[in-house]
């Protein structure tokens, strides 16, 4: 709780538990604040007005100060470009309906917000800042102008998962919620001896199946996501299932179309799995056992509570 108010503050550490901020009377009341709140928790903080010993150190605390912002901008304008492409394959898989642009628009707010963060503790104007703030604004501009699809509600096709065995399933890398536990639903459901292969779309094997990838047939398909659309596509009848597409459906495509209370915490879990290791095919061997249990759950039969 400490730590996050001192990052709140866009303090910097510069040696050992020392935290550094450019001076100004209202930084000053932000570092005051943070040592009573660590002295009330029986902790020992002081707060100090100096000045660096020569150019030399001062230049080395603000190169701190600028690296940190222009790592929060790149974070920024990444999300930015991000948020454009998922509006452009959207737009293209004809799905870009009117709940899902309101999500959509939602999202581009939420930029705004984060970038007022990122400026707001960029003290000596990171070069990168401009950049960022183009970038929102284009994505957020240009989102103003879309206009919502009339959605195609049309059933995927039919298939039976016994002509669909040790074959080799591939998708993007990077994965996270949809092609995550689409993996997770072909190797549980579909095809047990399934294989993967995770990489830039421009580097998919062409004798591998694609899913989660723009233009397949195992993709999103009107206003289901990936998972949905093999759950449909095999038949795949189980209440379990049902109830974990509607979660990965929440997540995924943030239209709060079942509005699933479990969605938060599952969106938190697998981006932490996927922060903790670049390798996708580790993220999928931590994150199956997690909806293995999942599915459990959801398959297990709710006791009554009686009252006494």
């Amino acid at each position: 709780m400490v730590w996050r108010a001192v990052q709140n503050t866009g303090a910097v550490l510069y040696r050992n538990s020392v935290y550094a901020l450019p001076h100004s009377s209202e930084r000053l009341e932000d570092f005051q604040w943070v040592c009573q709140r660590i002295r009330g928790a029986k902790g020992e903080a002081s707060v100090f007005v100096s000045e660096a010993s020569d150019r030399k150190e001062d230049a080395a605390l603000r190169r701190l100060f600028v690296q940190r912002a222009e790592e929060n901008y790149a974070t920024v304008s990444a999300d930015a470009e991000k948020l454009k492409t998922r509006v452009e394959r959207a737009k293209s898989d004809r799905r870009l309906g009117a709940r899902l642009l309101t999500a959509l628009a939602t999202e581009a707010h939420q930029l705004t917000e984060t970038l007022a963060e990122a400026r707001r503790t960029d003290f000596f104007g990171a070069p990168a800042g401009r950049k960022a703030r183009s970038a929102v604004d284009a994505v957020t501009q240009w989102l103003s102008t879309v206009q919502p699809q009339e959605v195609s509600h049309a059933p995927p096709r039919t298939y039976r998962t016994r002509e669909f065995q040790g074959r080799m399933w591939a998708t993007r890398e990077r994965i996270h919620i949809d092609r995550l536990c689409a993996a997770w639903l072909i190797r549980r459901f579909i095809d047990r001896k399934a294989r993967f292969e995770f990489a830039p779309e421009a580097k998919l094997p062409k004798n591998a199946i694609p899913f989660d990838v723009l233009g397949a047939e195992f993709s999103h398909h009107g206003e289901d996501c990936t998972f949905e659309t093999l759950v449909r596509s095999f038949q795949l009848k189980d209440p379990a299932l049902r109830a974990l597409a509607e979660i990965i459906h929440d997540i995924d495509l943030k239209d709060g179309k079942f509005g699933r209370e479990e969605a938060v915490g599952l969106d938190l879990v697998v981006r932490a799995l996927g922060t903790a290791s670049r390798d996708d095919y580790a993220t999928f061997e931590a994150g199956a056992p997690l909806l293995d249990a999942l599915y459990r759950h959801f398959s297990t039969p709710k006791r009554k509570e009686h009252s006494r």
